[in-house]
């Protein structure tokens, strides 16, 4: 923590802004995302893998800190201590208002890893690479050998780039005005579960190569077949209710495939992908196709024009009525969103620790009116497919793990 270049504090970024203003107790904002190792981990290894990554990267040891108008990132002297869970389930909980009130922390089971975070210091993909850091510096602790080359170092010195504000940095107003205010908020097909349940979540594994052979056959990526799965699975519940809504879904994309940045805090944007109406599934995934087809980088650069604009018209605004207006934005917008679904891709690793790994999966909270929301991760020959819910594990559930895998 005495490298000159990082501050005591930091004001977050205009998409921790936003998450630190609408997380609460009962929507905690979390996300999270698992190794699941093939032999038992080693706690005191562990334990010394995270203190050498967060000397490396010490920005990840902090706690949000609340000022009269802004969010700010306070960085701690001490790193996270792991966390042993008792076991493999996921529970979402404001984490980062108990203890030192780390924001990043590292839990454990007999053989697995978890990440968890929110959104005040790194996104999905961030996460990634710090799970990435992380495993590297695990299994080279315990003495296995592979060629760390294209991976962050815990040999290496702090670099600013990996914790500039990417939405300041890429900030452009002459590149277009944002599309996103004037987008009209349209009530959703919204699923209602019978009874009240606990966040829980449900994990399903799958052959990735497989996967990939059927999508290709529709001309679809993994995340366009996955997300057209989805669909029908909600689209057969949707008939059983005599509802019409559309059926949509909250899309997160990764600004760093337009505008290319070492940074590992934010910089994520949203689309919202609206299921075509259709019975026709080749017609299906090419309504989506075209859907994902528009974010580009037009669309990319005005969305991150109206997260920044939105920090900077609010400025001056004190924090708590902020806080009242984002989360007025929030249910409004919510009414949009039959669910979510993210996807954080293929993750690399040396394949002597792909080897030690049976599987990853990257887990997010879900919303207040969504009781089932999706996430995707692969490493090896293998995806993950989890859904967090807060209904119960039913026949609507086990028809979407069907579908993914048929």
């Amino acid at each position: 923590m005495s490298d000159p270049a990082l501050p005591k504090s930091i004001e977050l970024d205009a998409m921790g802004q936003y998450y630190a203003h609408i997380i609460s107790p009962d929507h905690p904002g979390q996300f999270m995302l698992s190794a699941y190792l093939k032999k038992t981990v080693d706690p005191q290894v562990l334990q010394q893998a995270v203190n050498d990554i967060v000397k490396r990267l010490p920005f990840l040891s902090g706690r949000l800190e609340p000022k009269f108008f802004w969010y700010h990132h306070k960085f701690l002297p001490n790193p996270p201590q792991i966390v042993k869970m008792d076991d493999d389930g996921y529970a979402f909980t404001d984490y980062y208002n108990r203890n030192e009130r780390h924001v990043f922390r590292v839990l454990y089971g007999e053989k697995h890893v978890t990440l968890e975070a929110i959104h005040s210091v790194v996104d999905g993909r961030g996460l990634t690479k710090v799970m990435q850091t992380l495993l590297v510096r695990y299994f080279e602790l315990l003495g296995l050998t592979f060629n760390k080359d294209g991976y962050i170092s815990c040999a290496d010195e702090f670099q600013v780039e990996e914790w500039e504000d990417t939405y300041a940095k890429f900030y452009n107003p002459k590149k277009g005005k944002s599309g996103r205010t004037k987008r009209a908020v349209v009530k959703a097909y919204l699923q209602t579960p019978k009874e009240s349940t606990p966040q829980h979540v449900v994990l399903k594994t799958y052959d990735l190569a497989e996967i990939k052979k059927t999508a290709s056959l529709y001309g679809a990526t993994i995340s366009e077949y996955i997300i057209a799965k989805i669909f029908l699975a909600i689209s057969d519940e949707r008939k059983k209710t005599g509802f019409n809504k559309p059926i949509t879904a909250m899309v997160p994309t990764d600004c760093r495939t337009f505008f290319p940045t070492k940074s590992i805090r934010n910089f994520v944007d949203s689309a919202l992908v609206t299921m075509p109406e259709t019975e026709d599934f080749a017609e299906m995934i090419s309504g989506i196709r075209s859907q994902y087809a528009k974010i580009d980088a037009e669309f990319t650069q005005k969305n991150i024009n109206e997260f920044q604009n939105l920090k900077n018209k609010t400025r001056l605004l004190p924090r708590v009525l902020k806080k009242f207006v984002l989360n007025h934005m929030t249910y409004d917008e919510e009414k949009g969103m039959t669910t979510a679904f993210s996807n954080v891709g293929k993750i690399n690793l040396p394949q002597e620790i792909e080897a030690e790994l049976s599987h990853m999966a990257f887990i997010i909270d879900s919303g207040e009116e969504m009781p089932a929301t999706y996430a995707c991760a692969s490493v090896g020959n293998t995806l993950t497919l989890a859904i967090t819910l807060s209904m119960e594990e039913n026949e609507f559930v086990r028809d979407v793990l069907e579908r993914v895998g048929g």
